[in-house]
């Protein structure tokens, strides 16, 4: 236990992140082992007996056969999703590793040796490939910023062991290298189902998420040439991405060109001994990839930090262009494993990374269409430009080493002049979208690194002139990159209108940059948060300020609760964890806040916060609990605490709040995973905790959980499909009946099974999130919930390829609007109606038995409310909690019910009878609406607390059912979707009134309805 901090402290990854990033590096090291042995082996082999002449026609033969395996595969991945391709794929190289073995016992011959290369690079391929899509399953973007760079040391882990094992085996024999691929693609795709059933899954938290996973659907749906030719464009409409682009092709073809010329420099060096050249292969991946290990770990996150991704892009071309020279001045051995070892070790260690970071500089939705280019363009088009033009070479010069080298100086000229167009047009972007306010502080640092004099003037001048968004970014940019510079403009910063820049000018300057004078005078400001700031610089001297004490005292003694937060706030750097447990039990949600923020920047070091951390987990305001959510993510307390914090996730679980639910579900996975037990009975749920359970239960990675949810789903959605079929057989048995009581009790019978089956519905959605977030099933969940045919039936089709069958036909059949035609169903027997009447739903139960019986009076107000377009969504079991907030009353005709100039505060649904709705013009009243049963009055002046702008009077005996506003409120917080009722409503009667206006009439009166 004690390791772990340090040990996720070493890898910069969160602690609640350390399990899942250790299996899969471990799951990495396996499969580089095995994959990078098998490649030492089939490359020798291959210069060996075709030569490395052979090179040109293999660069351009793998360029066109890696293609459309990639579109095969990509297949497999939407019928058999990304794990089990995954395993196949290892399966498959499992069994084609022997063969291939078998193979070159038979003859070596050049065709057969190339001819193996080529499979082997292809299954390398398609394996990575797949490798990296099943990883992107488990972390989110945010945590695969510092993740993915620990998995990538992990696949340098395995090709180091895979130096050592091919110097080992190979002093016996080349060829049983192949046996080790066999046997390590075995033991992955072992490992892989194993570390899939075990892994929780994360939902997305970023945007670019949600573009990459919708960019796969799309070309599901468009395919891939439309989707390619939709991403050329960007080359023409982005300057950025143009110079993007061709840094990478000419990459790509100064990297060929290399290993041409490495892989005839190393022939002659073992004088084509197929051992020797074996060994040396081994060895110099296995320098390459320490060195790569090295840069990865320790030297690339110091020279993006110190200088820059501006900076970091030059390195490759220029040891590139070193390597060059240096063997074509002395083609020699040494020479030749300098450029080998260094580019090889720069590009995965450095370069790589700084190329991560640079696509930062991009809009979120440019990355997909980015990714698409460099995969389906970029990278074959390089193989396949460099093996045409190095076989014109062949051709009408002489592939020496000598040319090769003179022609890989001019290219890592040109690899050179590309990166720094690149630069240039880096730099802008990152300057424009500080502009836009698009680049967080840290990303900054890490795109420019140590300022230059000109980046320094245009941070002041941001400072001095930008809007009220960049002038406290450029501020702190000053303090983080250029404290000197920050130091001498503090008189300046602390005279600003801008409270937050003078705040910061006090919390970032160096204690010997602000005078005793300065903090007296910032003593005074009217800001709370200034004088808090001045508390802490003050503290911050040697000898602390007297001051410091008393204004934080004075701060927190304070009636301003914002004053009070700023008193938090400071606690963080001055140690106060008294204060920051207090602020947690502040009436004031502010306070609460910025508490919970102080006790994440003090890593959770307060004593005695554990109880009011756990009771903010259950916080009447959202902001404050989800904040409390997102520290249990990271977090957990021990002890006594421990059964509360449980019991508050679970509960987190069934809020109506979305966010809320997420972060429960990772809190339980990531720091209370007992926690996830209690939430089995949730699944019997009829409210949101019920999909939330599936979600959570799903993404755990607990195979005894995800057996409990699979036959749970199985059942419950076997049980919402006979519902649905039974939904149809009740509406043909209310049609029978007339409009009496009997076809209303059918009606409600319908209402019930319907609702049953939208519940199960929901809950096979959640599993379908849980298992298919990564591969963009939120765009199909839209589109099988679309009203339009075309789209509901694309989704449909790609649903039910997603899998597996068991969850996604079912679902289908709910889902499909076709599957159950009410028009053609027979009414209900009564074998059905009494097998209804036993049924485990409460609602279904009780319906069945007011269709024999009758319906209760309780009933009908459901019905009536269901029938109101502002609460059709609902479930009867949400519209019973509703209708207990609702009182009835009865109006005689002529009877006025509210007054043109009244304040708002109810809501009316009309029952019975009708409603006028008037005002007075010129004298004479002025009807503009009628309103019957099922509609509603009065709902607009309930949100914006405007006087009544039109009458209501009662045309006829009738009857309303009236909602006050305070609990209007409450319920539109647990049921958000009635909130998204009111704003249709709205914008129908906007539009409404916009066709009226353009007509010329005198009806746009009548948008005033619902005043």
């Amino acid at each position: 236990m004690t390791a772990a901090p340090l040990l996720a402290k070493f890898l910069h990854v969160r602690r609640s992140e350390l399990d899942r990033t250790l299996q899969v590096a471990g799951f990495a090291i396996l499969l580089g082992w095995a994959m990078y042995t098998a490649f030492n082996a089939t490359q020798a082999i291959f210069l060996n007996k075709a030569g490395p002449h052979a090179y040109p026609l293999f660069f351009v033969v793998l360029a066109l056969a890696v293609w459309p395996m990639v579109a095969l595969q990509g297949a497999l991945t939407r019928r058999l999703g990304v794990g089990r391709t995954l395993r196949l794929t290892l399966v498959l190289n499992a069994v084609i590793a022997p063969v291939l073995y078998v193979v070159y016992f038979i003859s070596e011959a050049p065709t057969v040796a190339f001819t193996v290369y080529v499979i082997y690079s292809i299954a390398f391929e398609l394996v990575m490939l797949n490798f990296w899509s099943f990883v992107s399953q488990h972390f989110n973007l945010l945590e695969g910023k510092r993740i993915f760079p620990v998995i990538a040391a992990g696949l340098s882990i395995g090709y180091i062991l895979a130096g050592f094992t091919t110097t080992l085996v190979a002093l016996y024999a080349t060829e049983p290298l192949l046996f080790v691929w066999a046997f390590g693609a075995a033991s992955a795709a072992l490992m892989a189902e194993w570390v899939e059933r075990r892994l929780f899954r994360p939902s997305f938290v970023d945007d670019a998420d949600e573009l990459f996973a919708h960019e796969q659907v799309v070309r599901h749906r468009q395919g891939a040439m439309r989707v390619v030719r939709g991403a050329i464009q960007y080359l023409t409409s982005s300057r950025l991405v143009l110079a993007l682009v061709l840094l990478a092709l000419v990459m790509q073809i100064t990297s060929r060109v290399g290993d041409y010329l490495v892989a005839l420099i190393f022939v002659a060096a073992t004088h084509n001994s197929l051992q020797e050249l074996t060994i040396l292969i081994g060895n110099a991946w296995l320098a390459s990839y320490v060195v790569q290990l090295v840069i990865s770990l320790f030297v690339a996150p110091w020279v993006l930090d110190k200088l820059g991704v501006k900076n970091a892009i030059m390195a490759l071309p220029i040891f590139t262009l070193i390597g060059f020279v240096a063997v074509a001045v002395n083609p020699i051995l040494a020479t030749s494993l300098f450029l080998f070892i260094v580019r090889n070790g720069l590009q995965t260690g450095l370069d790589d990374p700084a190329q991560s970071v640079l696509g930062g500089a991009l809009p979120a939705q440019v990355g997909p269409k980015l990714r698409v280019l460099l995969d389906n363009v970029v990278l074959p088009g390089a193989a396949v430009i460099t093996g045409v033009g190095l076989l014109l070479v062949q051709q009408f010069v002489s592939a020496t080493v000598q040319v090769l080298a003179v022609i890989g100086i001019v290219l890592a000229v040109l690899f050179i002049a590309a990166a720094l167009r690149l630069r240039g047009l880096y730099v802008t972007a990152i300057y424009e979208r500080l502009r836009t306010h698009a680049v967080s502080l840290n990303d900054f640092q890490r795109a420019l690194g140590r300022p230059t004099p000109a980046e320094i003037d245009e941070l002041r001048g941001f400072v001095r002139t930008g809007d009220d968004r960049a002038r406290p970014f450029a501020a702190a940019a000053l303090g983080r990159l250029a404290p000197e510079t920050f130091a001498a403009m503090v008189p300046e910063l602390l005279a600003s209108p801008d409270a937050s820049v003078r705040k910061l000018a006090l919390q970032l300057a160096p204690p010997n940059a602000v005078t005793d004078a300065q903090l007296q005078s910032a003593e005074n400001d009217p800001d709370g948060w200034v004088v808090a700031a001045a508390a802490v610089a003050g503290a911050g001297h040697d000898p602390p300020w007297e001051r410091s004490g008393v204004l934080l005292h004075e701060l927190w003694d304070s009636s301003d609760p914002t004053r009070r937060a700023a008193a938090v706030w400071a606690a963080a750097f001055t140690g106060d964890r008294g204060t920051v447990v207090d602020g947690m039990r502040d009436g004031d949600p502010i306070v609460r806040l910025e508490a919970i923020r102080s006790f994440a920047k003090m890593k959770a070091d307060v004593p005695e916060a554990a109880g009011p951390l756990v009771a903010c987990l259950l916080d009447d305001n959202m902001e404050v609990r989800r904040e409390a959510l997102r520290q249990a993510v990271r977090w957990a307390p021990s002890g006594d605490e421990r059964p509360a914090f449980a019991d508050a996730l679970v509960a987190s679980l069934a809020s109506g709040d979305r966010e809320v639910r997420r972060l429960a579900s990772e809190a339980m996975a990531a720091q209370a995973p007992e926690a996830l037990i209690l939430t089995l009975p949730l699944l019997e749920s009829r409210e949101h905790a019920a999909a939330a359970a599936v979600e959570a239960l799903i993404r755990s990675g607990r195979p005894d959980l995800f057996r409990r949810v699979k036959a749970h789903l199985e059942h419950h959605l076997g049980e919402g499909v006979k519902s649905a079929r039974l939904s149809t057989h009740a509406a043909a048995s209310s049609r029978m009946r007339g409009d009496g009581d009997e076809a209303a009790a059918y009606a409600f019978l319908r209402i019930a099974l319907d609702d049953f089956a939208g519940h199960a519905t929901d809950s096979g959605l959640g599993a379908m999130r849980a298992l298919h977030g990564k591969r963009g099933f939120a765009t199909v969940e839209r589109g099988v919930l679309s009203t339009e045919p075309q789209a509901r039936a694309e989704g449909l089709e790609t649903l039910l390829n997603f899998g597996p069958g068991w969850l996604a036909a079912p679902l289908a059949q709910l889902l499909d609007q076709d599957a159950f035609d009410p028009a053609t169903a027979r009414a209900l027997s009564d074998a059905e109606l009494e097998a209804l009447a036993n049924h485990a739903d409460k609602w279904i139960h009780d319906a069945a038995g007011a269709a024999a019986n009758g319906l209760g009076d309780g009933m009908k107000e459901l019905i009536a409310l269901k029938r109101v377009p502002l609460f059709s969504t609902l479930t009867l079991e949400q519209l019973s909690s509703i209708d207990q907030l609702m009182v009835t009353r009865h109006y005689a005709k002529g009877e006025s019910i509210f007054l043109k100039g009244d304040v708002g505060s109810e809501l009316f649904v009309v029952l019975e009878g009708e409603i006028r709705i008037h005002v007075d013009h010129e004298g004479r009243e002025v009807t503009l609406a009628r309103l019957g049963p099922s509609s509603v009055v009065g709902e607009m002046a309930v949100f914006d607390d405007q006087p009544r702008s039109a009458g209501a009077q009662a045309s006829d005996n009738t009857t309303v059912r009236v909602l006050r506003r305070d609990r209007l409120q409450a319920l539109v917080h647990e049921h958000p979707e009635v909130l998204l009722e009111f704003v249709r409503n709205l914008s129908q009667r906007i539009r409404v009134m916009n066709e009226q206006l353009e007509s010329g009439t005198q009806a746009a009166a009548g948008s005033v309805v619902g005043s």
